[in-house]
C-alpha cells in the first residue's frame, strides 16, 4: 500500500537507541548484567489507549503490567473508545489526543493518520520487532503502525435454534435459507464498527461488486432490513442480544466470536465458502505524544515474542508475528496465525475503505432511516 510520509520531522524526537545510549548510569547497567531495556524510569508515566470492556484485563495483565515491571515506570490505561472514536479525538486534537499510545486502531484510520499528519512513521529503528511481522500483513499495512493482531469477520450462529450456515448470502438473504422464523432474529451494525464495513464488502462481492463497486451491497441491505431485530454499533453491545437468544446469526470478529464461545454462548463460527476478509489491528504514536521515546518502546514491546503468544492466546486472535510456533492446535484452527492462513486470507484495500467510509456510512444511514 502506499502511503505518503509523514511531512513531520522526527528530529524533534529521540531515537530509541540514542535515547538510551544517553541514559544515566548506561554502563554501570552494562557491567551489573542490566540491559538498557530494564533501566529503571520509575518518574516517567505512559499514557496507553487500548481496549476496555472485557477485553481490559486481558490487555492489563498480560501486556502492559510486564511492561511495567520491565520498564519501571507507570501506565495509565486509557480504556475508552472505540478504534473510530479514538481517530476522531486524534484528527480533532491535531495529534494530541491525551495520550502516548494509540494502541488498538484499524488500517483504515492508521492510513488517514498518517497522510493527516497525525501519525509517526514507524520502522524497524524506532520498533525493531517489526522485522517479525508477518510479510504479508507488513505489505498491506500502512507505515505508521505495528501489527500486533489479526482478525478476521467471521460468520457466527446459534446452533440451539438454526443449522450452520456456509455462505455470506445466508446471512444476507436469510429467509431463502432459513424461512420467515429467521424475521428479528438477524442483527445489523452501524457503519462506526468495520465489522459492518466489511460486512458490506461481503455482500457486494456476492453480486460480482467489492471496494471498488458497492452498489449490490446497498440492495441487499434494503432487503435485509426488515428481518432485522436490533442494530447496534460496538462489537460488545451485541453481546446481550446473543446471550438472550434474540440473535441467532451474525457477522462477527474472530477474536470475539471465540471468546465468547469458550465462554459458553451457544454459538458456533463459520469461514463461509466465499471466505473471509482479514484484519490488522495496529499500535500507532501520536505526533503530540509527550513520551514519544517510551512510546515507541511499548509498541516494540508489544511485539515481543512471549507478550505476543500470551496476549494471542487470552485474546482469541491470531499474533502479528509470524514466528510463534507453539499455539495449540485448536487456536490455529480457528486463528489467523499460520502462512497457510495468512495466503487463504481475502485481504481488503483498507486504503480504499479508509477514503469512502464516510460516503458508505452515509448511505447506509439514508437506507436504514
Amino acid at each position: 500500500m502506499s502511503v505518503a510520509r509523514n511531512p513531520r520531522s522526527r528530529g524533534a524526537s529521540i531515537s530509541r537507541r540514542t535515547a538510551l545510549k544517553a541514559t544515566g548510569g548506561l554502563a554501570a547497567c552494562f557491567a551489573a548484567g542490566i540491559g538498557p531495556a530494564v533501566i529503571a524510569r520509575a518518574e516517567e508515566t505512559l499514557v496507553v489507549n487500548s481496549q476496555g470492556g472485557e477485553y481490559k484485563e486481558i490487555i492489563e495483565r498480560t501486556v502492559i503490567a510486564p511492561f511495567e515491571k520491565k520498564f519501571g515506570v507507570k501506565v495509565v490505561h486509557d480504556a475508552t473508545g472505540t478504534a473510530s472514536q479514538d481517530f476522531a479525538k486524534l484528527r480533532a486534537s491535531r495529534g494530541s489526543p491525551g495520550f502516548d499510545v494509540a494502541a488498538v486502531l484499524t488500517p483504515p484510520e492508521v492510513t488517514l493518520g498518517g497522510q493527516e499528519g497525525l501519525l509517526e512513521p514507524m520502522s524497524e529503528k524506532e520498533v525493531p520487532n517489526l522485522k517479525h511481522i508477518w510479510t504479508r500483513a507488513r505489505e498491506l499495512s500502512p507505515t505508521f503502525g505495528a501489527v500486533h493482531t489479526i482478525q478476521y469477520a467471521s460468520l457466527i450462529y446459534n446452533k440451539e435454534q438454526i443449522e450452520r450456515p456456509d455462505s455470506w448470502a445466508d446471512y444476507w438473504e436469510p429467509w431463502k435459507r432459513y424461512g420467515d422464523g429467521i424475521r428479528n432474529h438477524v442483527i445489523g451494525y452501524n457503519p462506526a464498527n468495520l465489522l459492518s464495513i466489511f460486512a458490506l464488502i461481503y455482500a457486494a462481492r456476492l453480486r460480482g461488486g467489492g471496494e471498488d463497486n458497492m452498489e449490490p451491497a446497498w440492495e441487499f441491505l434494503k432487503n435485509q432490513k426488515p428481518y432485522l431485530g436490533v442494530v447496534v454499533t460496538g462489537s460488545s453491545e451485541a453481546v446481550p442480544h446473543f446471550e438472550s437468544g434474540q440473535v441467532w446469526l451474525s457477522p462477527y470478529w474472530s477474536g470475539r466470536a471465540a471468546l465468547y464461545i469458550d465462554r459458553g454462548l451457544p454459538f458456533e463460527m463459520v469461514v463461509p465458502k466465499e471466505g473471509v476478509l482479514g484484519l490488522p489491528d495496529l499500535a500507532a504514536v501520536p505526533v503530540g505524544a509527550k513520551n514519544k521515546e517510551l512510546a515507541f518502546e511499548f509498541v516494540n514491546f508489544r511485539l515481543d515474542k512471549d507478550v505476543q503468544r500470551e496476549f494471542s492466546l487470552a485474546y482469541h486472535a491470531g499474533p502479528g508475528r509470524r514466528d510463534i510456533d507453539d499455539l495449540p492446535e485448536d487456536f490455529k484452527n480457528r486463528q489467523i496465525a499460520t502462512e497457510e492462513k495468512i495466503q487463504a486470507t481475502i485481504w481488503p484495500n483498507l486504503e480504499k475503505i479508509g477514503r469512502m467510509r464516510k460516503d458508505w456510512t452515509l448511505r447506509w444511514q439514508e437506507i436504514m432511516g
